[in-house]
Order: structure tokens, then C-alpha cells, then sequence
């Protein structure tokens, strides 16, 4: 999955009622083909929206933040950027990724996973449109058929999902206020004793959802590169007044 550190504890308002989730493909009991939904979400791509804000949250604990509406408007898309100053550009090996979380340092509360949703995911296509949602993966399987692609990327098919394989999967979050996305809770940080839980009530609880970027690679503008995830409202939600807005990082097992 795709995460960032963030406590949370809060209920948020639900699905549309004329659009109930097909939780069997959290429950584990959907097809293979079906899984990497419960990674990404489904996100809505209608343009426009509303920029949300941070302010003051409780789900964020003593002094914590988060991301808000002001309005009954849908918020707009906003982007994980990542802190340029850490590390390779921003970007950590895979072993110091899975070593600052071990030591639980600082820096793993904001350390973002390049992933790929499942066979019926989405991407942000930067590279050969204006950020529209595509298709991921009839659209990246034509980059990869073409040679577009600067990353080493294939195709796995235990977990189904395409899989990023340059040892360099992960980035640090820049932590400040304007990076909006990076301001996100997790409503159900220490709200589910499984993962089987967690990926049932992501759906009614966490009204954002992670979608990988396509862009042109700053060394090769004819390559495509994935380097960045964006955060998008979630499909079917109820945008019926000022909300916080938060985003399902992972199951996590609280000490």
C-alpha cells in the first residue's frame, strides 16, 4: 500500500447511499483480479473543486492538523510533494525506507510508497495529458509495450499489480503546512484490530484516496517517469457540508 505516519481516530460522513461498496473484495472473498482496489480507492476525477485547508484537527491528537472543506463543494485533487532536501532528491532506498520505520523516526511519518493500484486502478496522466484519470493498467501497459517508460516497472502476477523495481520506491513527504496532502489524517489510525477491518470501513470512513502521477522524466521528457502520488476525493461521497478530509494510510498493529 501507499502510506504516510499519521494518528487518527475520528468517524467522517459516508458513502452516497445510492452507491454502496462491494465489500467483498475487502473481505478477501473477490476475485484475485479485484484486490488492488483495497490499496487505492476509486477516485473521482470531475474537474474542478474546491482547495481545502488546515486547520486545527483532534483527530491529530494534542496540537494536531488536518485537512478540511470549507464548503459543500468537492475538494480538489492535491499532490504528495516530496522534500527535495532528504535523501536522493527526496527519494530513500528501499532499505532505509523499511529501517526508519523499524526505529521509528520522524521521518517515517511522512515516507510515501510508490505503488500502482490493481488491474482496474487509475493514474494521473501528466505525461501525455493535462492530468486526466486513466485507466492504469491498459494505459501503462502501452508504455511499457512502446519502451516509455525511464522505470524499471513489471508486471506481478501473485499480487496482481504492476510493481516498481529500481530499489528506490519510496520518498519523504516535505512536512509543512503547504503541502496540503501531507496534512491528511487517517481517520482509523488505531480503530481496527485486523487488517480485514480496516480495508472494510477505509470505505466508509476515509473520503480520500492515493493515485500515481505519469510524468515526463526530467532527464528524458520522451521517457514517462512515477515519482510523485496524488491525493483525490473519493467516488461517491457525500459532500454535504465543511468536512475533514482523510485518507486511509494502511492497516497498522498499535503497541
Amino acid at each position: 500500500f501507499a502510506f504516510l505516519g499519521g494518528p487518527s481516530h475520528a468517524m467522517a460522513a459516508g458513502l452516497d447511499d445510492e452507491a454502496p461498496p462491494d465489500n467483498s473484495v475487502f473481505l478477501g472473498t473477490g476475485a484475485r483480479s479485484l484486490e488492488g482496489l483495497d490499496w487505492l480507492g476509486d477516485p473521482d476525477g470531475a474537474p474542478g473543486g474546491e482547495l481545502p485547508v488546515v486547520q486545527a484537527s483532534s483527530i491529530g491528537g494534542h496540537g494536531g492538523r488536518g485537512l478540511f472543506t470549507t464548503s459543500a463543494a468537492c475538494p480538489a485533487p492535491v499532490e504528495l510533494l516530496r522534500d527535495r532536501s532528504y535523501g536522493h532528491d527526496g527519494f530513500v532506498a528501499d532499505e532505509e525506507s523499511e529501517k526508519l520505520c523499524e526505529i521509528k523516526a520522524p521521518e517515517s511519518e511522512f515516507l510515501v510508497c510508490l505503488v500502482f493500484g490493481g488491474q482496474f486502478g487509475y493514474l494521473r496522466d501528466e505525461f501525455t495529458g493535462n492530468g486526466e484519470l486513466r485507466p492504469l493498467h491498459e494505459t501503462l501497459a502501452g508504455w511499457l509495450q512502446e519502451g516509455r517508460c525511464a522505470q524499471n516497472i513489471t508486471w506481478s502476477e501473485d499480487e496482481r499489480c504492476y510493481v516498481l523495481e529500481d530499489g528506490m520506491s519510496s520518498y519523504v513527504a516535505l512536512n509543512s503546512p503547504e503541502n496540503l496532502a501531507a496534512m491528511a489524517n487517517d481517520a482509523l489510525y488505531g480503530c481496527c484490530k485486523t487488517q480485514a477491518e480496516y480495508n472494510v470501513k477505509d470505505l466508509d470512513v476515509n473520503n480520500l484516496v492515493m493515485v500515481p502521477c505519469a510524468r515526463p522524466s526530467e532527464t528524458d521528457p520522451s521517457k514517462v517517469d512515477f515519482k510523485t502520488m496524488w491525493l483525490y476525493p473519493r467516488k461517491g461521497w457525500k459532500w454535504n457540508g465543511p468536512q475533514e478530509l482523510t485518507l486511509g494510510y494502511g492497516w497498522e498493529e498499535v503497541e
